[in-house]
């Protein structure tokens, strides 16, 4: 018999083996990329103070989620084409308004977005070992379900007059950082009531960003939670 041990085999071996990025800071990943998040949505707020913050870090927040969950290079290129073009478009048209080159900047952005999104439920549906990581990720998806939103609202108020209103008109200039408030606010339904959807589309999408984070709470990330908590118990 063999006294050599095994090694403990790494979470989510099977979605990143040989694939050297994932290897990069393996348990700690997902709760960096987390505290990341929680820091942008503070530092959101400065964006009136700094023209292209928000913009880079938006960018940046999904950069690094890329890396963190893409599966193979063919994602981790996608991820990268669409988020470069994106970053260097919006930052040549900053102050052009809404153009066609602004829009596309703005399809590339919703396209990465989903892309990220997809990769992260893949991630944590194909993990066989629920772990801090695991809830982690469950956690940053729930976050950028809150910025994905925001993009689903953001061509309703642009293009559909008076779709929102907003408790402060001399506000509509900032309109995305107006709508990613509105958006966190609906997707964990507190509902304060200073930005209010009123064209048929736009509550339409509230009521399935309202759904779609309390079913995400309700039965994803209690799950995870649930399952991490019996498994430590069993120890």
């Amino acid at each position: 018999m063999s006294s050599s041990k095994k090694s403990k085999p790494e979470p989510h071996r099977n979605l990143k083996h040989g694939f050297f990025l994932f290897r990069i800071a393996e348990k700690n990943r997902a709760l960096t990329l987390l505290t990341m998040m929680f820091l942008q949505i503070v530092l959101q707020q400065l964006s009136d103070y700094f023209a292209m913050l928000s913009l880079f870090l938006q960018l940046g927040l999904i950069l690094s989620a890329i890396f963190m969950v893409a599966d193979s290079k063919i994602n981790l290129t996608v991820g990268i084409a669409a988020g470069i073009p994106a970053g260097v478009i919006l930052t040549a048209t900053r102050n052009s308004g809404y153009t066609n080159m602004t829009w596309l900047a703005y399809g590339l952005i919703l396209f990465l977005y989903l892309h990220v999104i997809r990769l992260m439920l893949i991630h944590i549906f194909k993990t066989t070992k629920v772990t801090l990581d695991t809830i982690a990720t469950a956690m940053c998806t729930y976050i950028l379900l809150g910025i994905l939103w925001t993009l689903f609202y953001l061509p309703v108020a642009v293009l559909i007059p008076d779709s929102f209103s907003f408790n402060d008109p001399s506000e509509t200039a900032s309109i995305f950082d107006s709508l990613h408030y509105f958006s966190f606010v609906t997707l964990t339904t507190l509902g304060y009531g200073d930005i209010l959807p009123l064209s048929p589309l736009a509550r339409s999408l509230a009521i399935l960003e309202a759904v779609t984070g309390t079913l995400f709470l309700a039965v994803l990330i209690s799950r995870l939670v649930g399952s991490y908590s019996s498994a430590r118990r069993e120890k």
